[in-house]
């Protein structure tokens, strides 16, 4: 069976583990976030051969998560900077870096999340219901939405009904 373009189809949790399915995509972000600009240093920073760094850069810009922006203090010099998309991935960098910690890690201390101004750490991230609850897999399910093709409707009523 031929693989299935994730961007053919209108389902979210599809496209976004297209988006994510590579670990580069994961660390070219955490890079990105912690400061990291340029192509030169997210090589040195990652141990990524340029060729696959190249492509993974310019995916995440044709995906606009990344901005492509001459440097301010060389105009010759290429920046990558988050974009709006890029930056509101940040809950959920935090939240995959927090459940590794506690699964994948054993709980050891390497890196953490702290407010610059208090000094404080960001406590577990959590989703919540509009009450404030958590949400736990017995409370919840998922249903097509209004715009969901029609496989999507499928396989959610046929989920629904078993």
């Amino acid at each position: 069976m031929d693989k299935i373009n994730a961007f053919d189809t209108n389902c979210p949790m599809a496209r976004v583990t297209e988006f994510l399915g590579d670990g580069w995509t994961l660390l070219l972000l955490r890079e990105a976030f912690i400061g990291t600009r340029r192509f030169n240093d997210f090589e040195r920073e990652l141990g990524i051969a340029r060729n696959i760094l190249s492509v993974r850069l310019k995916k995440l810009v044709d995906l606009g998560v990344f901005v492509r922006e001459p440097s301010s203090q060389d105009g010759r010099v290429v920046e990558y900077r988050l974009s709006e998309a890029g930056l509101a991935l940040l809950p959920v960098l935090i939240s995959l870096s927090q459940w590794s910690t506690k699964w994948l890690c054993s709980g050891d201390d390497v890196v953490r999340f702290v407010d610059k101004e208090s000094g404080e750490e960001i406590p577990t991230m959590r989703v919540t219901d509009r009450q404030g609850r958590p949400i736990d897999r017995h409370r919840i399910r998922m249903v097509a939405g209004e715009r969901a093709d029609n496989t999507i409707k499928a396989r959610y009523a046929r989920a629904a009904s078993g």
